[in-house]
């Protein structure tokens, strides 16, 4: 009877201590993923709708003849440990031009620099300013751009945002004179793998 009664707080012990044992190991490896979140880079994926202003003038808003039909846009960013990040993006349209209207596909690569923390006491709300290089199809045209990128973002939860941004393009070639000097304004969702920003809330 003693026997069985010291072998039963024998295993009852081991078992406290086993239980304590995994709940430590969890607590170690819980916060061994949050630092390596916190230490990990951002990744976002943006997906929306563009509308084309090809006035071929010098100014923004300078004319009535807005494309906006297969108006999609993806973008695809990698931030750096400082404000800077680097984009993939892709758009589509159908522009006016004077020879009709033809279908639209452009590829762009820019670098970002978010001056937000300059501005807002809002961890929620970034702004960006950027220049890159581009280069669009027009059916069987196409033409290397200078970009020049504004935009900003409202994360309204830790994974999504909405996005909007203006891109000026300069032509740095005469091939197309249909399209020259234009812009695109695009309207998106954003979303995130992670953010420094919310862990560290």
């Amino acid at each position: 009877m003693k026997k069985s009664i010291i072998l039963s707080g024998i295993l009852f012990i081991l078992s406290l201590t086993t239980l304590h044992a995994q709940e430590i190991n969890t607590t170690i490896k819980e916060e061994s993923s949050t630092l390596s979140r916190v230490e990990s880079p951002n990744y976002f994926i943006s997906l929306g709708l563009n509308t084309i202003d090809n006035g071929n003038s010098k100014l923004p808003f300078n004319t009535g003849d807005w494309s906006f039909k297969t108006p999609f846009f993806i973008r695809l960013e990698r931030s750096l440990k400082s404000n800077f990040a680097v984009t993939l993006s892709f758009s589509t349209n159908r522009l006016k031009v004077d020879s009709g209207e033809k279908f639209y596909f452009n590829v762009d690569f820019s670098g970002l620099y978010y001056f937000d923390d300059y501005i807002f006491n809002n961890k929620n709300i970034e702004t960006y300013a950027g220049l890159g290089l581009g280069r669009y199809y027009l059916e069987n045209n196409g033409n290397n751009t200078f970009n020049i990128n504004l935009g900003g973002r409202y994360w309204f939860s830790k994974s999504f945002a909405v996005s909007l941004q203006g891109i000026g393009r300069v032509g740095l070639q005469s091939v197309n004179e249909d399209v020259l000097n234009y812009y695109e304004y695009n309207l998106g969702i954003v979303w995130r793998n992670s953010s420094r920003k919310n862990v560290l809330k």
